[in-house]
């Protein structure tokens, strides 16, 4: 019994570490500017405003319309989460080395503070984006329900891809430089201004090896149109997520006391 109390007290502390860590640097984010909070919101507007100029009236020579808008949201919205998450969790443990120095703490915990961080802002853009779909584009029903399983797979594809790459970037910090650029390749290869179901066959299937393009089609096939999404493909995006889950948690705990030395 009191083994079973230690584990819960000890898991009950490390999610204290995580959550409280996390708070501080959402209260940093928005302490440090005068926009504060506000550019959590401003940020993904921004966003949209040039690549609906680029992509909608650009490209598409002005089609689309306020549907094109809503289409753009979504993508980039969850993009944006997923992104910024797995930048700054890749260098989770490069940005505590000093405080890896001085006290122990389980290397794990490290990339799940920017994973809580940004699921919290992810969380109010989420309910803005949901106010403009009502808005503009469709009454919610009963489907958009089926928006929250379809969000626990996204959140299990960030924290496997942000606690995979923190467990590899401390043996070659290369990696950091190739995730913060090939980012850009992966956002035109995860179907964000497009959609990859009108594209030929012959290649369409090429891209659904990428888990977010099925994950950033449910999102939409649930709030821009009244059904349900692809099963099949939110259980890929959940089952990639949790074999990068599984396999950072092993690699961040087997060199948990390595990593130290790698980073000093």
């Amino acid at each position: 019994m009191w083994r079973r109390r230690a584990v819960v007290n000890r898991a009950a502390n490390w999610f204290d570490i995580v959550w409280l860590r996390a708070a501080a640097e959402l209260h940093r984010d928005v302490t440090r500017t005068y926009l504060g909070i506000l550019w959590w919101i401003i940020e993904p507007l921004l966003y949209m405003t040039a690549f609906y100029l680029i992509f909608a009236m650009g490209i598409r020579g002005g089609e689309g319309g306020e549907g094109y808008v809503g289409f753009l949201l979504a993508g980039l919205v969850v993009w944006k989460w997923f992104s910024t998450t797995v930048i700054q969790g890749s260098a989770a443990l490069l940005a505590n080395r000093g405080l890896m120095q001085q006290v122990y703490l389980p290397k794990v915990l490290l990339p799940l503070i920017p994973v809580t961080a940004n699921t919290l802002k992810f969380g109010l853009v989420l309910l803005l984006l949901l106010g403009y779909v009502w808005v503009f584009q469709r009454t919610p029903g009963w489907d958009w329900l089926a928006l929250a399983p379809v969000l626990a797979a996204a959140l299990l594809l960030v924290a496997g891809c942000t606690l995979f790459a923190a467990a590899l970037v401390p043996f070659a910090e290369d990696l950091r430089m190739l995730i913060n650029n090939g980012m850009l390749l992966l956002m035109f290869l995860s179907g964000v201004f497009f959609n990859v179901a009108e594209f030929p066959e012959a290649v369409r299937g090429w891209f659904y090896l990428n888990p977010l393009v099925g994950l950033l089609e449910a999102v939409r096939a649930v709030l821009l149109e009244p059904g349900l999404p692809n099963w099949v493909h939110v259980a890929y995006a959940a089952g990639f997520g949790g074999v990068l889950c599984s396999l950072g948690v092993f690699f961040l705990v087997r060199f948990d006391r390595v990593y130290p030395k790698r980073v000093a």
